[in-house]
């Protein structure tokens, strides 16, 4: 026990309105053996009990990097729907009774990185049907399988990138029980310098299948700290734009707009363009800032940001606002409000506000509070801890 040190963090939200309810529950065991490598233990917990588990390995070999992990289903029996890809045909989706105790995944990643140069090799195991994936671009994640029925129990994926400045490249190979063949890849330009303080990015995505998209963006620097970035996707059957202006002054105010090029027979004959909504912000430090994102199509929107799902019922923006400061024993406080509002219905369109706060009370314990009050009357208030040892 001389040759390590054992370190962790204890991380919980307690429901206390409207009823008393354990909300989540994390407990991070952390096992550093010398001073390059660490052994991981995440357990998740809730009201049933122990719900997923986790080992994760990470060190090095002085340029050589090493990452892995395990990932079991400890408990769960839930009957889950699972996805194919539309090219299997039917049937598109089929019911699976989760069997507990289980292995679920397995991956490992090895990075070499040399005189600004970085080779990266990682091979990922999933055993049926555990495979998560955002299928729908509404932030979340169902259970997918990449391969077609019949069913296979295992399914692997292993990436190779190379990533020499300004040029990265990333290729996938798939295995469904048949033997490795290539999935797809991503070949990437990112901080191209052109002339006239102009900054070039492009992204090109390809499958098996053939083209996906092709993405640019155009950064150029006017001058105080004030720029310009123009970022343009072009897809099979549709484009997107967004223009973002910066300032990097006294904090940064970006100013997004988020759309679709409108265009005739060919990619040049531009017509028009369809806004879907827009978002300011105005960042005052690294974690105070105001944001308000309005959206004329919440569907469109929240499907081009893939994200989680920013509004309910009739919302369609949002006010948000962060602070911090400087806390207890050498920590930070964090206060994040929100605001939602609807087209009517309510006082100003007012429909809900949360609130979440962390403020540390000691060096190594941080205590937590999450508010929501909706204009139906729901209220709910959480309070939780993360302490780390």
């Amino acid at each position: 026990m001389g040759l390590a040190q054992f370190g962790g963090e204890w991380k919980a939200m307690l429901q206390v309105v409207p009823s008393v309810a354990l909300e989540t529950c994390i407990l991070t065991l952390k096992y550093g053996v010398n001073t390059s490598w660490t052994i991981s233990s995440i357990s998740e917990f809730d009201t049933t009990g122990l719900i997923d588990q986790r080992f994760e390995l990470s060190g090095a070999f002085g340029p050589l990097s090493v990452t892995g992990g395990l990932s079991f289903n400890p408990s769960v029996t839930d009957t889950v729907v699972v996805y194919y890809p539309s090219a299997c045909g039917d049937p598109q989706t089929e019911a699976y009774a989760l069997v507990a105790p289980a292995y679920k995944e397995a991956w490992v990643k090895t990075s070499l990185a040399l005189a600004g140069a970085e080779l990266a090799f990682e091979f990922h195991h999933w055993a049926y049907p555990y495979h998560l994936e955002d299928i729908n671009d509404d932030g979340e994640f169902e259970y997918y399988w990449p391969c077609c029925p019949p069913q296979t129990q295992t399914y692997t994926l292993f990436s190779i990138s190379t990533k020499l400045p300004p040029l990265s490249l990333i290729i996938n190979l798939a295995d469904c029980c048949t033997g490795f063949s290539f999935k797809d890849a991503i070949i990437a330009l990112t901080d191209v310098g052109l002339c006239c303080g102009l900054t070039y990015d492009a992204e090109l995505y390809f499958t098996k299948a053939g083209f996906e998209y092709f993405e640019t963006a155009i950064e150029l620097g006017i001058c105080c700290g004030i720029s310009l970035e123009v970022a343009t996707r072009f897809t099979l059957d549709h484009k997107e734009v967004k223009v973002t202006p910066k300032w990097n002054g006294m904090g940064q105010a970006c100013f997004a707009v988020y759309g679709d090029v409108l265009t005739g027979d060919t990619l040049l004959d531009i017509q028009g363009l369809e806004i879907y909504g827009y978002k300011l912000r105005c960042d005052l430090s690294t974690c105070s800032y105001v944001e308000i994102l309005h959206a004329f199509d919440v569907d469109k929107l929240e499907a081009l940001l893939k994200n989680v799902k920013l509004f309910e019922g009739k919302e369609f923006e949002y006010w948000k606002f962060g602070f911090c400061g400087s806390g207890c024993c050498g920590g930070m406080y964090t206060f994040g409000l929100s605001v939602y509002f609807q087209p009517s219905g309510s006082l100003f369109g007012f429909t809900r506000i949360l609130a979440d706060i962390s403020a540390p009370i000691m060096a190594n314990f941080d205590l937590l509070l999450s508010l929501s009050v909706s204009v139906t009357g729901g209220t709910e208030l959480a309070v939780g801890w993360s302490f780390r040892f």
